[in-house]
């Protein structure tokens, strides 16, 4: 039940059922109601509720053979609070343990419990104000015939606050009558009430372990722009607004060779760690992108890296760069050293990236030879139009789509230009030294992977080789607007920067690449007057500069509908399984014993692994909605459910119960990326609604439904008192629960 061994089928099934119920989400077009879930009943057992009227105590009562004290309050007037108490009991002679509950002396509910499960019974009961005096008493313990009839607690809650028997403050006070009250023979308070006496309590103040609005709205503003909040962060950015802090980010001193450095100290440790070598591998980039998105200061530059890698898609899936582990890692690089530069810049040093080139084949791209009808190869061309830059229709500032006569899109390009395009990126190949630029080694060359410092052709942009580019006219866009003609003859790198010259002030940029980083970053589906405003920032940052990617970043965080609490059913994404690992990873301290994160394998059952994307499409396409769905008939999209089926929702179930019991990924016979959960079982021992607190703020933002609250509470309450770990195993569960959740699934 509590993740010690093996994962409480109850558990698992609800979490399922929780995953079924967010594909319900994505038909019904409903972000906010899909919370709840995660297991209602999970770990408690029952989820059922019994009422307990005045009538009905009087009748159960009497069934019992137990007199109902004369001061029991039956004036409905005077209550204005529902008060549930979670409980079960062991019946003797078929009779249930009966429970009094009494609010300043005053009995307010008597019930017979015959629930052999968890179950809550809910009564009437006067408003509470901090400092009420609350009773649960057990009041006819016996034993029958051998049968012994005993009361359990697991919790009291007025639906925002809750109260378990074992916090402190809580006593057993033990006695039968007035004896039950008059604090001679008392312990601490727990769940087994073995034989007659009460609960007694004090009721605290409403939201005692609540972090406050600032708090959420920082903890929301950290999900959207790093890898997850951690407790740290939120108190830290409390203390300084959104905007100093992208400044602060973006000012922090940048490490160039971040993914470089580390496969360059594999490579130092010889042959053997080299390409083709026995203990090569290419996950080593993998294991540097898990190390910073969790444990990186530099959240924002980490996380836009991951997002701009999404866009301008490289993978090592491609068989050609298993071995290129230190050209992939330079490509990354890249990404990070420009995440807050010029798009401009960012698209040539992609254009000209050898691992970029590896992957959509335009390196060695030999000139078209009319002799034979040899044609460039058109793969990058394409891309570097249809993903890269413009898109495959025209749009309007905000997005949306420009449409001809006929009322249909118009194309941003033919098939003419996608071959004139292809020409521009003929002769380029590995960046050997000038003198090395032969024929021979722009066909056949491949950098030694020994070398280090700056003779490491690997890591180098790739240059034009003498003679082998196409030198014919290449005309773009013909009768567009943004027409190009590149003149016969003109030399490759010119060639090159006309073309992305022409691209880079397209009108369709701005709004094309600012849509998508919206997506990465905070929703699937901004509305068109969010798309118009960062476009504007793409096109002008205030300055006068077009491209500036700090800029559109700062725009897209910034934005009214970022930071306004969403009240449209449409507004939010889903969470995709490597932000949800890494999400765990910070918000709960996991560290790694090897320090490398070796987590990777791990991911292969999610649909999702870092560097591993299935096609140059990335692991799902921006515009992707479920077939047949409410959201495709709505015009909305969820990308991300494009890689959710049957399979990756049991996986990450699963995952998830493994994460929390042993950790991730392996080194030697151990695990390696463990959260161990200290913090986290110090709040339990003060009270399970103080863990619960802590989820809200850290996973949910501050927007947990009452429903999903109680389920925590339920769940960790299913850890029995007896058990010597149980304030770990607690919060074990709870963090199960709440990351299993459709409730959690979809940021808001």
């Amino acid at each position: 039940m509590y993740l010690s061994t093996r994962p409480c089928p109850r558990l698992v099934h609800n979490a399922l059922l929780s995953w079924r119920m967010l594909c319900i989400w994505a038909l019904a077009l409903s972000l906010a109601g899909c919370g709840g879930g995660g297991g209602g009943a999970a770990a408690g057992g029952e989820s059922s509720s019994v009422q307990a009227t005045p009538a009905a105590v009087t009748a159960t009562a009497q069934t019992s053979g137990i007199a109902v004290a004369s001061r029991v309050n039956t004036d409905s007037a005077a209550k204005s609070l529902t008060l549930t108490v979670r409980a079960w009991g062991s019946l003797a002679a078929n009779v249930g343990p009966m429970m009094e509950v009494r609010v300043e002396g005053v009995v307010i509910s008597r019930i017979e419990v015959r629930a052999a499960t968890p179950t809550d019974y809910t009564l009437n009961a006067p408003t509470l104000a901090p400092g009420a005096k609350v009773d649960v008493a057990f009041v006819n313990d016996e034993v029958v015939n051998g049968e012994d009839r005993n009361l359990f607690v697991a919790h009291i809650s007025s639906g925002t606050t809750f109260i378990v028997p074992n916090e402190a403050g809580v006593v057993l006070d033990g006695g039968r009558g007035a004896a039950a009250y008059d604090g001679q023979n008392t312990m601490p308070g727990q769940e087994a009430m073995w034989g007659p006496g009460a609960l007694r309590l004090t009721w605290p103040a409403a939201n005692r372990f609540a972090a406050g609005p600032r708090a959420h709205d920082s903890a929301r503003f950290l999900q959207h722009a790093t890898f997850g909040a951690t407790a740290d962060e939120v108190a830290r950015l409390g203390q300084r607004t959104f905007e100093e802090w992208i400044a602060e980010q973006m000012a922090l001193p940048r490490q160039d060779d971040f993914f470089v450095s580390f496969i360059q100290s594999k490579y130092d440790r010889g042959t053997a760690y080299q390409p083709f070598g026995s203990k090569y591998d290419p996950d080593w980039v993998g294991q540097r992108f898990w190390a910073g998105a969790a444990m990186g200061q530099d959240q924002l530059r980490q996380r836009m890296t991951f997002a701009l890698h999404k866009i301008f898609v490289t993978s090592q899936a491609e068989a050609n760069l298993y071995q290129q582990a230190r050209a992939y890692a330079a490509y990354l690089d890249t990404l990070n050293r420009h995440a807050f530069g010029n798009f401009r810049t960012l698209i040539e040093e992609v254009a000209l990236s050898p691992a970029m080139a590896i992957y959509l084949s335009h390196i060695r791209n030999l000139k078209e030879d009319p002799a034979t009808n040899r044609l460039p190869d058109e793969n990058f061309a394409r891309e570097l139009m249809q993903l890269f830059t413009i898109g495959l229709h025209e749009l309007n500032p905000d997005g949306s789509a420009k449409l001809n006569a006929q009322g249909k899109p118009i194309e941003t390009y033919g098939n003419a230009d996608v071959m004139a395009l292809a020409k521009v990126f003929t002769g380029w190949s590995w960046g050997y030294d000038d003198a090395q630029l032969t024929e021979f080694n722009f066909r056949w060359g491949t950098p030694d992977v020994k070398t280090t410092g700056t003779g490491r052709v690997d890591i180098r942009r790739m240059k034009a080789y003498p003679g082998l580019a196409s030198t014919s006219e290449k005309r773009l866009f013909a009768g567009k607007p943004n027409a190009l003609v590149v003149p016969a003859n003109t030399l490759p790198a010119e060639s090159v920067r006309m073309a992305l010259d022409t691209l880079f002030n397209h009108a369709n940029v701005g709004p094309f690449i600012g849509r998508q980083l919206i997506q990465q970053f905070v929703t699937s589906n901004p509305t068109p007057a969010y798309v118009a405003r960062v476009a504007q920032t793409f096109s002008d940052n205030g300055r006068g500069v077009r491209g500036d990617l700090g800029a559109v970043l700062r725009a897209v965080l910034l934005d009214p509908e970022a930071r306004t609490a969403p009240t449209s059913n449409s507004f939010g994404k889903l969470r995709e399984p490597i932000l949800r690992v890494t999400h765990w990873m910070r918000a709960f301290g996991a560290s790694s014993a090897s320090g490398m994160y070796q987590v990777t394998q791990d991911m292969a059952g999610l649909g999702q692994r870092p560097n591993q994307m299935p096609s140059v499409f990335s692991f799902f396409r921006p515009g992707y909605a479920p077939q047949g769905g409410a959201l495709a008939l709505g015009g909305l999209g969820s990308p991300e459910m494009q890689i959710i089926d049957e399979s990756s929702i049991a996986t990450w179930v699963n995952a998830m119960e493994l994460m929390l019991r042993e950790g991730m990924g392996w080194h030697g016979g151990n695990r390696d990326v463990i959260a161990v959960l200290h913090d986290e079982a110090a709040l339990v021992a003060t009270s399970p609604a103080a863990l619960a607190e802590r989820l809200n703020l850290l996973l949910f933002d501050g927007r947990m439904s009452q429903v999903m609250r109680k389920s925590l509470m339920d769940a960790m309450q299913g850890v029995p008192d007896w058990d010597a770990h149980r304030n770990t195993k607690r919060a074990r569960v709870a963090i199960f629960v709440a990351m299993t959740s459709p409730e959690y699934l979809v940021q808001r």
